[in-house]
């Protein structure tokens, strides 16, 4: 045996169950849970236990090994969901080639791990495949058939990989959504959205640029009168009165092929579209065929320069006006902006026409980009000028007041409206195996969360009544839990 650093295992210590340093047995239990596998076996038994979710674990279960050679067995059992312990077993079958890269399998080992310490590790340690394995008997009764066995070096700690430079964020690739009061506020959070997750691709022109597909902006408030002008546009009020003849007329300017005013208000078959869908939703105001389009087929598929916005949709809904437009092609840097105030004026004037409120407004970028000739320009707003709202950002689905039901052992969950009516209650009694994650999934379900930030809060806020309930401590929502108090009830 080999003294080992006390402060061993140097990873994740928090999320292992750590036995005795000197034992020759570590339990690699894949996606089932330590805790299940080890049940009923003494930490003697073993240095210790943990799960192995994806193939970057591998790398972490080399470097404990490497850091404790007195491990010479490693138990490998329960589910192998990810394929992760098939990583493994390939690692020790095959290696790795010149690259790191383990022969067979798709992943490659930090090469900050040298290749003859894997090789070290490969010669001198055991995987006792026992994968699908969860019974805590079998697993103890062969760890009590393997036999003693010394360390095979001394204890080796290598630096760690620096963290890798990705210049494109990993993202869900489409369907963003972006929700904000005004759209200065929009356009600056739209920007970080582009530049940190949109692909870099090539276009029809000389620019490279960065594209997130389908990305959703709803502006809800903002006043198209008294626009609200943030110190990170580009541009002033002067500027949107220059542009707005460009949508609310359907004059076309000389030297110009069309605006979006003439295809909108002049279309060669539809002719004045918006004054349609005045008309429309005057006669009913639940019709759902107030739709224009810009989009001249055998012109426009074969043209040079055809037009960005595409469609546009007007609805009524609790005496208010919703515009949704779908743009095909946006530049979010230089274009949508303006696109954004002319939308609005347009939305308002069709509100006011039909009589009803101004609601959101909400635009559908199918390829939302950023022009490489505009990055720098971006990263100086983001960084430097634009200021996300710091006011509470109030989820429009409700919200919830939770309790405890101290004599019945139950977590109580109420819902209301915004204007708190309530619209339903939840009970999730003690000992039901339920945890605050399972009822969190539960609202999640129900679709009762909007966002990820009142998701997050009601996380936390759950996690607190479990722990208040099971321990007899005092709950109040919002305030922090006080393990000094315990519950008056």
């Amino acid at each position: 045996m080999v003294s080992i650093d006390p402060d061993w295992p140097f990873f994740f210590s928090d999320n292992l169950i750590k036995g005795n340093p000197e034992c020759n047995i570590a339990i690699c239990s894949l996606w089932t849970l330590k805790e299940i596998v080890t049940k009923g076996i003494g930490t003697d038994k073993f240095a210790i236990a943990g799960q192995l979710y994806y193939n970057e674990g591998v790398n972490y279960l080399l470097r404990s090994v490497l850091s404790n050679p007195n491990i010479r067995y490693v138990i490998l059992c329960g589910v192998d969901i990810s394929k992760s312990g098939e990583v493994l077993l390939a690692l020790m079958n095959n290696g790795i080639d010149g690259n790191h890269k383990i022969i067979g399998a798709n992943f490659s080992i930090e090469k900050q791990i040298p290749k003859d310490a894997i090789e070290d590790f490969r010669k001198n340690v055991t995987i006792i495949d026992m994968r699908n394995v969860v019974d805590s008997k079998k697993i103890l009764e062969k760890i009590d058939s393997l036999p003693k066995t010394e360390a095979f070096a001394e204890p080796r700690v290598f630096p760690m990989a620096p963290p890798a430079k990705v210049d494109v964020l990993p993202s869900e690739k489409t369907g963003f959504v972006i929700r904000r009061k005004t759209i200065s506020e929009a356009w600056g959070e739209a920007l970080k959205y582009v530049m940190q997750f949109g692909a870099i691709k090539n276009t029809q022109h000389s620019s490279k640029m960065r594209e997130i597909i389908d990305l959703t902006v709803v502006v809800e408030d903002e006043d198209p009168e008294k626009p609200y002008i943030a110190p990170w546009l580009w541009f002033d009020e002067a500027e949107i009165k220059n542009y707005l003849p460009q949508v609310m007329t359907s004059q076309v300017p000389e030297g110009t092929a069309y605006t979006y005013g003439s295809r909108l208000r002049n279309h060669p078959i539809g002719g004045d579209q918006i004054r349609f869908m005045i008309e429309d939703l005057r006669k009913v105001d639940y019709s759902r065929r107030s739709v224009a389009v810009t989009w001249e087929h055998d012109k426009d598929m074969r043209a040079d320069n055809p037009p960005c916005w595409i469609a546009l949709q007007a609805l009524v809904q609790d005496g208010k006006l919703f515009l949704t437009a779908f743009i095909r092609s946006n530049d979010m840097f230089a274009a949508w902006p303006l696109n954004a105030f002319g939308l609005r004026h347009m939305q308002k004037e069709i509100a006011d026409s039909v009589g009803v409120r101004l609601g959101p407004l909400t635009t559908v970028s199918g390829s939302a980009h950023v022009y490489e000739h505009d990055w720098i320009k971006a990263k100086d707003i983001i960084d430097n000028w634009y200021k996300p709202p710091a006011r509470m950002q109030f989820d429009p689905r409700g919200n919830f007041i939770i309790k405890l039901d101290r004599k019945g052992k139950k977590i109580i969950i109420d819902h209301y409206t915004p204007d708190q009516k309530k619209i339903d209650s939840f009970e999730f009694p003690a000992g039901s195996g339920k945890s605050y994650w399972d009822i969190l999934n539960k609202l999640g379900e129900k679709g009762l969360i909007s966002s990820i930030t009142h998701a997050a809060d009601i996380g936390a806020e759950l996690a607190k009544a479990e722990l208040a309930l099971r321990y007899g401590l005092k709950y109040t929502q919002d305030d922090p839990l006080d393990i000094t108090k315990k519950s008056e009830e």
